[in-house]
């Protein structure tokens, strides 16, 4: 276990990087994962509580000025959502397979080297708003099929997959190289594919995951997403018209999807 004079020596070492981490609620991993390695390497038992991240353990107390300047739920937030640490409640968590490789490099990027056309700079900050959407809608689509898979199946969820799909899930496997670790293979699916899954499975599985929803009104958002999802990924801009109605039909799936309903 850790003493208070090793916190001590934690804080002093360590915390001129943590407060580096500026302000955006990505750059609070360093951090997080600086203080989790040093409890895991004095031998302190899984599950983790967040606290001893936060605040300190063993009798030393961070200095409350300091901390108040780290969004540390953004932090753990981020560190979830890239499949490093597993939330179990609002108190603790334990960390995952991907813990010891994940080293995150985000940053702010540099000024652009070059004078750009104002109004491709204009279309590229209003873009980002859809690119933040489709991310959060596609992944959290993945999440809710393969949770609610997995509540039917058990762990053996992929079997039940079609074999179309999984030739699919194999091909993109095969082509798609970095990024963080996948969470699941539905990852290497695209909004088509997944819409097939829900579909094949609708009876036995998606009709009581779904909330106000039938297959004819799931089928004409899916649709409508889809066309915007492949304008975006080509870098090319919505018309204001388009973003409302991608906007509208993002805000008309998830909160249908029970699994996530607050």
């Amino acid at each position: 276990m850790i003493c208070s004079s090793q916190w001590d020596h934690i804080g002093k070492r360590y915390f001129k990087i943590i407060l580096f981490c500026g302000s955006h609620p990505r750059s609070k991993l360093r951090g997080i994962q600086i203080k989790i390695k040093h409890l895991l390497a004095q031998g302190v038992q899984i599950p983790l509580k967040k606290k001893w991240i936060t605040k300190g353990f063993g009798g030393t107390q961070w200095n409350d000025r300091e901390t108040d300047a780290i969004n540390f739920d953004a932090g753990f937030d981020y560190l979830s959502r890239c499949r490093v640490l597993n939330i179990i409640d609002a108190e603790t968590f334990e960390i995952t397979e991907y813990f010891d490789n994940f080293a995150p490099k985000y940053h702010t990027p540099p000024s652009l080297p070059i004078q750009i056309n104002r109004q491709i700079e204009n279309e590229a900050e209003n873009i980002q708003h859809c690119y933040y959407w489709l991310y959060i809608f596609e992944n959290t689509l993945r999440d809710f099929i393969q949770k609610s898979l997995s509540e039917r199946y058990g762990e053996n969820w992929r079997d039940e997959l079609s074999q179309s799909v999984k030739k699919e899930i194999k091909r993109n496997q095969d082509r798609w190289h970095g990024g963080i670790p996948p969470r699941n293979p539905l990852e290497f699916s695209l909004l088509p594919t997944l819409h097939t899954i829900i579909m094949n499975k609708w009876k036995n599985v998606f009709k009581d995951k779904f909330e106000n929803t039938n297959p004819a009104s799931l089928k004409e958002s899916l649709n409508r997403i889809e066309e915007f999802r492949n304008t975006i990924a080509h870098n090319c801009m919505l018309t204001e018209e388009e973003s409302k109605v991608f906007y509208y039909e993002i805000n008309r799936v998830l909160p249908s999807l029970k699994i996530f309903r607050k």
